[in-house]
């Protein structure tokens, strides 16, 4: 082939591959001007979407959070009740299993003292309650306890991983009689890290101030692997929690399951028998399961309903080391919250 035959060929390629490379822009961007552009489907959205992240556009925007606090000193008041029995009225006594009904009713007050700022706050609850014991026979054991003190609560954020937490209740536990080991200090610390955002992780101690009980160690987790579910695995108090309505902002509902330590010990005065006039401490205690639904408000407000079933349970003397089995017993427990 000369060199012009040779000339001629390059020149035909060029040309072609000029004529084909605009067909192929002249295609490219014809299909893609047919596809609707994504800034044009953005105004005719609400104006949240419109700025919304980016990341909102491959799922749901974000939930208005519940309040959970009031803006001022004073975060309301509870009422609580309940009942608890056992359908039974045996006598108790040394190798017996009697029975003991219970009932109970508790008014507490709430405030909030930001220490600087909403991550350092100390909450101030005072509390009065009132048990009152009915069914039981075989047993000098008081018709009415009392508990009244008040609650510290202590929470700080040290950085975005890691917080404290520390409850102190001193209250005086007892039948009103004697003063004797009257007062009772409950205390609980706890260390929390934030591992991710669903997830943190907590490590401290419970102080029950029992006679039964003294300290037991306290851990667990908390995960919230959704909106609608929260999941405190905590001992000694484990629950999961499982939200059935919304309305964001404003009100939940949610309802739960779990377990517990129950009872407690009080000071009282003897009555009757080698024992009578002395002073001794009283001890109710039961392993609780339970369930229920509650109801949460903005601002601290709402209602609650809890049932349960109550095993393992006992009634104790200190001073002599007597100790009584009772039934397994159902109870059921109301909360308001204004």
């Amino acid at each position: 082939m000369d060199e012009a035959t040779r000339y001629q060929s390059r020149t035909i390629c060029r040309v072609r591959s000029i004529v084909l490379g605009g067909f192929l822009l002249w295609f490219t961007a014809g299909t893609a001007n047919a596809q609707t552009p994504l800034m044009q489907v953005l105004p005719s959205q609400p104006a949240a979407i419109q700025h919304a992240p980016s990341q909102w556009l491959v799922g749901n925007p974000p939930e208005i959070e519940l309040e959970n606090f009031r803006r001022g000193v004073f975060q309301g008041g509870e009422l609580l009740g309940g009942y608890l029995t056992d359908g039974s009225d045996a006598p108790a006594g040394p190798g017996t299993t009697g029975g003991l009904d219970e009932t109970f009713w508790e008014v507490r007050l709430s405030t909030g003292i930001p220490l600087g700022s909403l991550d350092n706050l100390l909450g101030v609850r005072p509390f009065f309650r009132a048990d009152h014991l009915s069914g039981l026979s075989g047993i000098d054991a008081p018709e009415t306890l009392y508990s009244t003190g008040v609650t510290l609560f202590h929470r700080k954020k040290w950085n975005e991983r890691i917080s404290t937490m520390v409850i102190a209740t001193p209250s005086v536990r007892s039948d009103f009689t004697t003063s004797d080991n009257a007062f009772r200090l409950f205390g609980l610390g706890l260390v929390n890290w934030q591992c991710r955002d669903d997830l943190s992780l907590s490590l401290g101690a419970v102080y029950f101030d029992r006679s039964d009980l003294g300290v037991l160690p306290a851990f667990g987790l908390s995960w919230t692997p959704t909106p609608e579910w929260k999941i405190d695995l905590m001992m000694p108090r484990p629950q999961i929690n499982r939200r059935f309505w919304v309305d964001p902002g404003q009100a939940e509902g949610w309802a739960f399951v779990g377990g517990s330590i129950g009872g407690n010990t009080w000071a009282v005065t003897r009555e009757g028998g080698a024992s009578d006039g002395e002073s001794d401490e009283l001890t109710v205690n039961g392993l609780r399961v339970f369930g229920g639904y509650e109801t949460l408000v903005t601002g601290n407000r709402g209602w609650g309903v809890e049932v349960g079933y109550v095993f393992n349970r006992s009634l104790e003397y200190e001073q002599d080391a007597t100790e009584f089995d009772l039934h397994d017993a159902v109870f059921i427990e109301a909360s308001w919250k204004f």
